[in-house]
């Protein structure tokens, strides 16, 4: 069945040109395609399906719930490639996520290959059984506001306190990098550029983090997340801070699965324009 999807845009250059690619995937599948700037004060479209990139109101998004209007969020993928020609920005590849921020609900009920993430040519080391410290990975001001949660500073700190009362490990703080009003917090250490993630979770016990994506790498890396909302590793990760001296550490079927799974909500712009993309985006939609 043909959907009618609508792209809202920034002015931003990048959102235009993913915007075409986007709506030319999806027409070659037979659906009705427009697109229009966008604003927070308008009424919800007239559509099936109504597209946005990266973090936007938390309003606009519930306008188009209450509408019964499906939404599907596109931003930078979990994996940060190399890009080729015809990409935009320094990403090659853009996550999915339907009437979410990330697929995280839908990842515990699929079964699909494992050729996407195979080709991607990246290794998942086995869990980690030593470790040092904790981990807090944060998310910016604009996705709290998203998710309705404390200021990032505040919640970094509510965490701190929560996991005191479980561990005596020394605990690293690292906020998003591009989050410019990110501070160290008290008696925490602090992990920011030029330090790179991966020298962050060299010897870590575990991750904590709301949802930042940074709980993918942590997985690939055998380090185990604490996940304290959406994060996209929370079908194979504990969700309690109570575990945090025992976190889950998922059979390696279950890891091998939702990588998997995962590997089928991140495209590459030709991808989209190619109509590949919206093979899967429209199944999932009709589900």
């Amino acid at each position: 069945m043909a959907l009618r999807i609508h792209f809202l845009k920034s002015d931003k250059p990048r959102e235009w040109l993913l915007a075409d690619a986007v709506l030319r995937g999806a027409e070659k599948h037979g659906n009705v395609v427009s697109s229009s700037s966008l604003g927070e004060d308008h009424d919800p479209e007239t559509c099936d399906v109504a597209c946005f990139f990266g973090v936007k109101s938390r309003e606009l998004f519930q306008k188009y719930h209450r509408a019964d209007v499906h939404t599907l969020m596109i931003d930078k993928g979990y994996v940060r490639g190399k890009p080729t020609a015809g990409v935009v920005g320094p990403w090659k590849f853009w996550r999915v996520a339907i009437d979410a921020h990330h697929p995280t609900s839908r990842l515990s009920s699929l079964r699909l290959p494992d050729d996407r993430f195979r080709a991607l040519g990246l290794e998942d080391h086995p869990w980690r059984t030593k470790g040092r410290h904790i981990l807090l990975a944060g998310s910016s001001a604009k996705y709290h506001t998203f998710y309705g949660t404390m200021d990032p500073t505040m919640y970094a700190k509510k965490l701190v306190a929560q996991m005191r009362e479980h561990t005596e490990r020394s605990i690293v703080y690292r906020p998003k990098p591009s989050w410019r009003e990110a501070v160290s917090l008290t008696k925490c250490g602090y992990s920011r550029p030029p330090e790179l993630l991966a020298e962050a979770l060299d010897r870590a016990w575990v991750m904590v983090t709301h949802g930042s994506n940074a709980c993918f790498e942590a997985v690939l890396a055998g380090v185990p997340t604490i996940i304290t909302g959406d994060g996209v590793s929370l079908p194979i990760s504990s969700s309690d801070l109570a575990d945090i001296e025992n976190p889950r550490l998922a059979s390696d079927a279950e890891r091998g699965q939702w990588l998997a799974n995962l590997a089928y909500f991140q495209w590459t712009i030709g991808e989209f324009a190619s109509g590949a993309a919206w093979e899967f985006i429209g199944e999932q939609i009709h589900a």
